[in-house]
């Protein structure tokens, strides 16, 4: 859904891609500033300061979004540039949701550890799924909740921490839908 906004995004922050590339920034040192701010905006959340947390996983993950526009743009795209950043966003989806249980654990909230889990791994069984069907096909944006989905759900569950709980049971059905859509798409493809 939210990868069909990919052009204006792209349309939109050209000139601040721009300023980057003149600045000598690669797509890498993007990757790993969005890595290192997601990690920031865990602590946060981890010490229950949702409101904090959530603006600066959003600005992060934005800084996130740029690394392929950017390397694009600067005709410096590479396998191993691609391969850094999706093995980065696991890391930082696994942060901000581990950040989650933590708090579901400091708060005696089992249903928030239990859901944190289980929206965890749909989400790291979702991007598994395109890493192994892109060895065999292609495999392109495919399913309900991709990552730009995800990181919206949990910016607003965690701005409007009042539902939490709420967004997790999105991310979880959304998640578990996801996975059985892009089995399908790979069981079909693949045969």
């Amino acid at each position: 859904m939210i990868h069909h906004l990919k052009k204006p995004f792209e349309k939109i922050t050209g000139p601040f891609v721009a300023l980057l590339i003149k600045h000598n920034v690669t797509a890498t040192y993007l990757t790993f500033i969005a890595f290192f701010g997601t990690i920031v905006a865990a602590l946060f959340i981890a010490f229950e300061q949702m409101k904090i947390g959530s603006w600066l996983f959003l600005i992060f993950s934005l800084f996130d979004a740029l690394d392929g526009s950017l390397a694009r743009r600067n005709n410096t795209e590479k396998p191993i540039g691609a391969f850094i950043d999706s093995v980065m966003d696991r890391f930082s989806d696994s942060a901000i949701m581990f950040s989650i249980i933590l708090y579901g654990f400091n708060v005696s909230n089992k249903t928030i550890l239990i859901l944190g889990l289980l929206a965890l791994i749909a989400s790291l069984i979702t991007s598994y799924i395109k890493a192994k069907a892109e060895i065999f096909i292609e495999f392109g944006p495919i399913g309900l909740l991709q990552r730009p989905e995800r990181i919206l759900i949990i910016f607003l569950m965690l701005f409007f921490n009042q539902y939490l709980i709420a967004g997790l049971w999105i991310l979880v059905i959304g998640g578990y839908i996801t996975v059985g859509q892009r089995l399908y798409a790979a069981y079909r493809d693949i045969n």
